[in-house]
């Protein structure tokens, strides 16, 4: 008897999409702010979860050369805090950027279509048209996101770890994009000292990563804040989400 063969079962992360309309924004810290226009485009609402990032890896997602073209691969590491439901960490801008090719390749999408955002993508989606210091406003409220507040005495609370992701709904952006603020930083395409530069490759230069983190004050967290690291660098407070150039329906 001829053995059954096996059916391949696909799971693929079923991401939370909120369009971000094409228009102005302001953009950019300090006293002279500039004026920004971006095309529409469509955010994850949250960051990248433990459980999401682990369809791409459950796929052979490090062992597919296809997703690594003109990137460094190194060794899947786990989340510091492996629940489902939170942020995936420990991930650096080279996995962050295979995960949105494969997630691309799955979906049935041309190349770049998921991908990271840009920073004034990401600070967009985050402060909304007119340029608020932070999602929800213009001054910090304590409890509206996952930072240190006992440092600078912004308030109570300091947990000292990430939390499931949808937890600070208070703290949404204009656009309802949740966890833009503290939580974990999230890595972006650009690079941090050539903003033009998104294409990969494997020169080593800082990348930007936005939002602040659990571990940080809240002057870290302003959606205007810049930040920047070597892309195969790893931290229990680092992240990302992802961005669809077309809308996405929900997978099932």
């Amino acid at each position: 008897m001829q053995p059954i063969p096996q059916t391949r079962t696909l799971r693929v992360p079923d991401i939370s999409w909120i369009e971000i309309p094409a228009g102005p924004f302001v953009y950019g810290e300090g006293k002279q702010p500039t004026t920004v226009h971006l095309d529409a485009y469509w955010m994850a609402k949250y960051p990248i979860t433990n459980q999401q990032f682990k369809t791409f890896i459950d796929d052979g997602g490090y062992q597919d050369e296809h997703w690594w073209r003109d990137l460094k691969k190194p060794e899947p590491q786990a989340s510091r805090w492996p629940q489902t439901n939170r942020p995936c960490t420990n991930v650096d801008w080279y996995e962050a950027v295979a995960f949105t090719r494969w997630l691309s390749a799955v979906l049935g999408l041309e190349e770049n279509t998921i991908r990271l955002p840009t920073e004034q993508e990401w600070e967009k989606a985050a402060r909304g048209e007119q340029g608020l210091i932070y999602p929800w406003g213009n001054e910090y409220r304590s409890g509206f996101a996952n930072i240190d507040e006992t440092e600078q005495k912004a308030g109570p609370w300091y947990l000292q770890q990430t939390t499931a992701v949808g937890l600070y709904p208070h703290g949404k952006s204009p656009y309802q994009a949740e966890d833009m603020a503290g939580t974990v930083w999230e890595w972006c395409l650009n690079k941090y000292d050539k903003p033009e530069v998104t294409e990969a490759d494997i020169s080593g230069d800082s990348r930007v990563l936005r939002g602040g983190s659990w571990l940080y004050y809240q002057g870290f967290a302003r959606a205007d804040y810049r930040y920047g690291n070597v892309p195969d660098s790893r931290h229990f407070g680092w992240g990302f989400r992802v961005l669809s150039s077309v809308p996405i329906h929900a997978v099932r």
